[in-house]
């Protein structure tokens, strides 16, 4: 009408995605990391949208902003010219063609699902009874869910109800001639079926990681394990670390909920993967346990984690968390229960309780270490019947983040390297080199510091000062831009412009983050009033506890310098625990047990750790032979 504004929506654009051929429509201003992530196209981003890896470079033709401060740190005039763009800074003002090329692109990780179950008593809180009531008549008046619980009573079981199944129960027990299969979960009836359906009783155990997700399908009659699925956490597009994921959720607008969402999604898709693998659906599924690190489970929960970012670093809740299936976000019957199991701390999360009732036992008389290493690593110690815990901040090199060549466990990745009179690696699947992995990184700096490429402050040498080495292996040490670079892969052998190399830098990214891990550890024993030479065992948990080659490990001075029999890889320790305390009651209240007693130890703020720190940066001496020409 006149005089009134005709009310538009926002402006649109139009985006095309190479080499995928995926065209999608976004608002003018739009991120073309925000873009790419929409139309299922995700870039590499281990900064988080820093603008500071300089790995999430694609290529536009089109219009978009100018470049800000940070992608004229990282790009050249000359890439800048050609149309290299960050998807992490720069914003989309026209229609555009962006080309994503493979190092860019956010790859598939190879997703650790096994780990070392353990013998336990199956008692789940969740049982399945098929019962025949008796009608109503007009001598038996009683109502509907009273004759149920009636009938129940057979089994011993006495039962209350909801008001949500209260509601359809009359219509479900008339639908099925009062011939029903009740669901009960800790004294509560949550669903009742028509006839008899007692050999459908599933629940999932989840381990919700920052990078990956896992998911097992348990018969909860029998406690056997029948299928098992994994997915990338979709996090990664706000950020491969918590950090970065706590100031989006604190900065963006509606950050927490993308985020709620992005993990009730990879949820779902683990689980819709199980259910097909099963031949069931999500009705059948009527308990569900999830670990995760304390960030993680807030976010899945919806919980405020801007207090996680910033010393005491204190989480809105410690304690183990309920919620039902219609509540959760979950594709799970509606009234099934979600028991979220319980964190330590700010940074200790229900992921190490999962740990820790896997692998260690809090009444044992040995003194034993578990670590699970990523991005944030935890780790539990148990010294005379006393558990001890605490959470280093290694970063994300482990990972391949902020590694200059560095990438996650996936195909194409170098995941090992040898070096004798010349250089030997192997890579994820047997492909064609295309970058380097946490357990690749380690391998490398660990041969380099054995034939003396490497001293132990972390420098490394240039090509005159080793002239004692095979000419093999001293023309892969080059000098760009007055450093020292070692190629692991050359052009011809990755198939790309430029060959993949060790720097500098990257040795100080490994130094800063084994530094972290190994003075936590001392940390831990120290305060437990104990040495290495105590430890009957250490447990390696997680993907790269199970994929590192442990003689390497202890060569660079992440692990102490304790035999190698001692220490056993536990596969994902934490999935374990969230199916132990699935299966068993008892290890559900276990958890939460383990989760109160355990002494958690504040690392910032101990004098030891920070001591610890600065000695642990140095490399050991060497004590392997050193190869000659």
């Amino acid at each position: 009408m006149e005089g009134q504004e005709t009310q538009t929506g926002p402006e649109l654009v139009n985006v095309r995605f190479e080499p995928d051929g995926i065209e999608i429509h976004v608002p003018v201003g739009t991120m073309i990391s925000r873009a790419a992530l929409a139309a299922g196209c995700a870039v590499e981003m281990p900064c988080g949208g820093m603008g500071t890896c300089g790995k999430c470079r694609i290529h536009i033709e089109g219009q978009c902003s100018p470049p800000d401060s940070g992608e004229l740190r990282a790009l050249t005039a000359e890439e800048l010219a050609d149309g290299i763009r960050l998807a992490c800074r720069a914003r989309l003002v026209g229609n555009a063609t962006i080309t994503i090329p493979t190092a860019s692109r956010s790859l598939v990780q190879k997703i650790l699902s096994h780990g070392t179950m353990r013998d336990v008593h199956i008692i789940p809180s969740v049982s399945k009874l098929y019962v025949e009531i008796p009608k109503p008549s007009l001598t038996d008046e009683r109502g509907d869910f009273e004759r149920l619980a009636a009938a129940l009573t057979v089994y011993d079981i006495e039962a209350t109800i909801g008001v949500p199944l209260a509601r359809q129960l009359p219509q479900i027990l008339r639908d099925s001639d009062f011939k029903v299969t009740a669901v009960v979960a800790d004294h509560e009836l949550i669903a009742v079926e028509t006839g008899y359906t007692v050999r459908q009783n599933y629940g999932i155990a989840f381990d919700l990681g920052t990078t990956t997700v896992a998911g097992y399908l348990i018969d909860l009659n029998t406690g056997h394990e029948v299928a098992v699925a994994g997915a990338m956490n979709p996090q990664i597009a706000y950020g491969d670390d918590l950090v970065s994921r706590i100031n989006f959720a604190m900065t963006e607008p509606g950050g927490l909920d993308i985020l709620r969402r992005a993990a009730s999604d990879v949820l779902n898709k683990v689980a819709r993967q199980l259910y097909e693998l099963e031949g069931i659906d999500g009705h059948s599924v009527y308990e569900v346990t999830l670990v995760g690190n304390t960030c993680m489970t807030h976010l899945f929960l919806g919980l405020d984690v801007s207090h996680l970012g910033v010393a005491p670093f204190v989480p809105s809740v410690c304690q183990a968390m309920v919620l039902r299936g219609d509540d959760s976000g979950l594709d799970v019957n509606p009234g099934a229960r979600i028991h979220v199991l319980p964190n330590v701390a700010g940074f200790v999360g229900s992921d190490l309780v999962g740990v820790v009732l896997a692998t260690l036992r809090e009444d044992e008389d040995h003194t034993r270490l578990a670590v699970d290493v990523g991005t944030n690593g935890e780790m539990a110690l148990v010294h005379k019947g006393q558990l001890y815990s605490c959470s280093a901040a290694a970063g994300p090199a482990f990972e391949g983040a902020r590694i200059s060549c560095g990438m996650r466990g996936s195909s194409g990745a170098i995941d090992s390297v040898k070096i004798t009179d010349k250089v030997y690696i192997t890579t994820v699947d047997d492909r064609r080199p295309i970058g380097l992995c946490g357990s690749g990184l380690v391998d490398v700096v660990a041969e380099l510091l054995r034939i003396g490429i490497i001293d132990p402050t972390g420098r490394m040498l240039s090509a005159e000062e080793v002239e004692h080495l095979p000419q093999a292996v001293r023309e892969r040490l080059i000098v760009v831009d007055d450093a020292v670079e070692f190629i692991l892969a050359t052009e011809q052998e990755a198939g790309r412009r430029d060959p993949i190399t060790l720097t500098q830098r990257d040795v100080r990214e490994l130094q800063l983050a084994k530094g972290s891990i190994r003075a936590a550890i001392e940390t831990l024993l120290k305060t437990a009033g104990a040495t290495a030479d105590d430890l009957s065992e250490i447990v390696l948990a997680g993907a790269f506890g199970n994929y590192i080659r442990v003689e390497n490990a202890i060569a660079i001075g992440l692990l102490p310098p304790i035999s190698i029999e001692k220490i056993k890889a536990a596969g994902n320790a934490a999935g374990v625990g969230a199916k132990l305390a699935l299966i068993s009651v008892k290890e559900r209240e276990r958890a939460a047990i383990l989760a109160e007693r355990i002494e958690h130890i504040e690392l910032a703020s101990h004098q030891e750790y920070h001591k610890q720190f600065m000695d642990q940066m140095l490399f050991p001496s060497p004590r392997g032979e050193v190869i000659v020409s």
